[in-house]
């Protein structure tokens, strides 16, 4: 599985610009999200990848606790693309 946890996903925030993926849907974004995230809700990312993601970079990517972005994660990751979830999700991340 190819995930990151809290303590570190901040560390490479502070550190390093990245490709930052909230997958929620528009309203929970629109209601607060990790700086620097753009929004590309789950089902779209599912079912057009290529529309969004090129297969030579890495990005990041988050849902509200962790769950649906695991699930996301390895299913990309199974077609070439390179997709690091980050654990907890957005609820766990501390600077709301």
């Amino acid at each position: 599985m190819y995930s990151i946890d809290q303590k570190t996903f901040l560390s490479l925030l502070k550190t390093k610009q990245i490709h930052l993926i909230d997958i929620r849907d528009s309203y929970l974004y629109e209601q607060g999200t990790i700086k620097g995230s753009i929004n590309i809700p789950y089902r779209l990312l599912r079912f057009d990848p290529g529309r969004y993601l090129l297969k030579e970079e890495v990005y990041y990517i988050f849902c509200s606790n962790g769950t649906l972005s695991e699930r996301l994660t390895n299913l990309l990751n199974s077609l070439g693309y390179q997709i690091i979830n980050v654990e907890g999700g957005y609820d766990a991340f501390p600077y709301k």
